[in-house]
C-alpha cells in the first residue's frame, strides 16, 4: 500500500517527466523540481499537490491539441494523487 506522500511523489515525478519530453512549461518543471526536493527535506506535500493540480491543467489542455501524446492514464494517476 502506498502512502498519499508516495503518491503525490510519484504522480509529480511523472508529469515533471512528461512536460520535460513535450518541452512545454520550462517553470513549472523548475518548480515541481523544486517541490520534489523540498518534500524530501520536510516531509511537507503542500507544494507538491498545488505544482501537481497546475501540472494536471496544463496536461489536460495539452491533451486536447494533442490527443496521443499524453496518456489518459497519467492524467488519472495525477488527478488521483492531487484530489
Amino acid at each position: 500500500m502506498t502512502t498519499t506522500g508516495e503518491k503525490i511523489l510519484k504522480a509529480c515525478t511523472e508529469a515533471k517527466n512528461k512536460l520535460a519530453v513535450l518541452g512545454i512549461e520550462p517553470q513549472l518543471i523548475s518548480e515541481i523540481d523544486w517541490c520534489l526536493g523540498s518534500y524530501s527535506h520536510d516531509q511537507n506535500p503542500d507544494g507538491l499537490y498545488q505544482k501537481g493540480a497546475d501540472a494536471l491543467n496544463v496536461l489536460k489542455n495539452y491533451k486536447k491539441e494533442n490527443p496521443r501524446k499524453v496518456s489518459k492514464k497519467l492524467l488519472e494517476d495525477l488527478e488521483k494523487a492531487v484530489n
